[in-house]
């Protein structure tokens, strides 16, 4: 769509019926937008492609019980895996590859989970909670 700019959460907010955030592939920039602003209704969140950067708080997830998937590859994010994604009972897909999350990957203990960290700059071992995952999932 060739979108750019920050995105602004707080217009976000007022659809109070909103499911699904899908800005993949656009321009946009800047840090992580606070999504819990949106309520704990939301059930996909698309962000790869973009250039949005830096850490993410560790409570970014919190209280989003019914998200499933994210999609966040291919931007700028840096610091640690936020621990809050831990808590989200039906999250199935993870997609964070082509980042600069740093540390170790948290042992997600989802059903049916699907997570892709590649090319990041992990360190440690491989939870054994994700020893079934493509290990294309972990390179780089």
């Amino acid at each position: 769509m060739g979108l750019s700019g920050n995105l602004d959460v707080n217009t976000l907010s007022q659809l109070t019926n909103l499911l699904t955030i899908s800005i993949m592939n656009n321009n946009f920039e800047g840090p992580f937008p606070n999504v819990k602003k949106i309520g704990g209704r939301l059930r996909g969140m698309f962000l790869s492609n973009n250039r949005f950067s830096g850490e993410l708080p560790d409570d970014a997830f919190a209280g989003m019980k019914s998200i499933r998937r994210i999609l966040m590859a291919n931007n700028e994010f840096t610091g640690k895996i936020p621990t809050s994604l831990l808590g989200i009972p039906k999250l199935v897909e993870l997609q964070i590859q082509n980042n600069k999350f740093n540390g170790t990957i948290p042992a997600f203990s989802q059903e049916d989970f699907q997570i892709n960290v590649a090319n990041n700059r992990l360190e440690g071992p491989i939870p054994s909670q994700l020893s079934s995952q493509s290990a294309t999932s972990f390179a780089g």
